[in-house]
């Protein structure tokens, strides 16, 4: 049989897939006779394994790491260089070779999709930039692909691909909630006029978290609307401060390089940061520890996003799975916590009254 599969395998031994990958990865959990069942039958049809795989690497050992291009979010951040950080790492360890592409939303889709999929034995996506009006086209590569693939950042695929990100509503939540707890009553959100699926939960998470202090006697949200763009923010949000707006006691910015330009804003216009309004990023990328005050933000596990991905991305591979029959064995939808860092941007005005 002509590229056989772990699922091959299992089909014609009458056992399970998980099985199969654990005589094959040499685990516990299945007998020994089982085992050399299973190896003897990956011999007979030539079967690949994972170690020869890291001895001899196959011709098919190539993951294609997709960024995708198209509002421009994950242009403007270091995000995606720790996921792929995290996610060469993880491969490596597996037999895999990681070559990286760009997916521009702006461009025809045929040819990129099949330069992606191209000799790859596993997609993984970066959809940070994907929004809800280009799924349908997005669906293309279910017609296109025969091969795994996890979306990263993004669960708006969650119904048909596997999916691992952030748990942006709740931290989000647990962020706003941490400055309401500051003593903040009078709440901030510096929110980007682009629009990501990401942006949209973190938006719920404001809500979520004024809801659940009703009682604390806040003050209506203050929001302010400003291009994902630094450069471009700071121009918002200087003709805001013009037009005689006084920013609220303390702000949450959709990232830490929104909230990196609302600190320099802030400053040159004569408002002490946290002493005037306290300023809450999210992500935790370098430039929270560059900027004076340094930024209290979510810490996004970044590079576990990329090798969690990765991981996934493996057990699809050795259960012969493609786009289309990961449904059968039930898709994963990975959801990573959030974690407060404690800098200097942020200050407890309960402390200081």
């Amino acid at each position: 049989m002509a590229d056989v599969t772990a699922r091959d395998l299992a089909s014609m031994l009458g056992i399970s897939t998980a099985a199969v990958s654990m005589a094959l990865n040499g685990k516990p959990g299945v007998s020994s006779e089982t085992r050399a069942k299973v190896l003897a039958l990956a011999a007979e049809h030539g079967y690949i394994t994972p170690k020869s795989r890291r001895g001899e690497l196959p011709t098919k050992n190539i993951v294609s790491f997709v960024i995708y291009i198209g509002v421009g979010v994950a242009e403007q951040t270091t995000f995606s260089s720790f996921v792929m950080r995290g996610a060469e790492a993880a491969a490596k360890e597996m037999g895999y070779r990681i070559l990286v592409h760009y997916f521009y939303a702006d461009q025809p889709w045929d040819e990129q999709i099949q330069r992606i999929l191209s000799d790859a034995c596993g997609v993984l996506m970066l959809g940070t930039d994907i929004t809800s009006t280009q799924r349908d086209a997005f669906l293309q590569f279910y017609t296109l692909g025969n091969v795994p693939l996890v979306i990263i950042d993004n669960f708006l695929f969650s119904a048909y691909v596997d999916c691992v990100g952030n748990d942006n509503t709740y931290g989000v939540k647990s962020a706003v909630s941490y400055l309401i707890k500051c003593g903040h009553k009078k709440i901030g959100y510096l929110r980007s006029r682009q629009r990501i699926v990401n942006f949209d939960d973190r938006e719920l998470g404001i809500h979520l978290s004024l809801a659940e202090h009703k009682e604390a006697g806040l003050a209506p949200l203050q929001i302010i609307d400003v291009d994902i763009s630094p450069d471009k923010a700071r121009d918002d949000i200087f003709a805001w401060l013009r037009a005689g707006n006084t920013p609220a006691e303390a702000f949450f910015c959709e990232n830490d390089m929104l909230a990196a330009a609302f600190i320099r804003v802030l400053k040159e216009s004569g408002y002490r940061v946290p002493e005037d309004v306290s300023v809450m990023g999210f992500d935790d990328v370098q430039i929270c520890e560059m900027i004076d005050p340094p930024i209290t933000t979510m810490h996004a596990f970044k590079e576990r996003l990329g090798r969690i991905s990765v991981e996934l991305l493996h057990t699809r591979i050795e259960a012969g799975d493609t786009i289309q029959t990961s449904q059968e064995s039930g898709l994963m939808k990975v959801a990573l916590s959030l974690q407060l860092k404690e800098r200097k941007s942020v200050g407890c005005r309960k402390l200081r009254e």
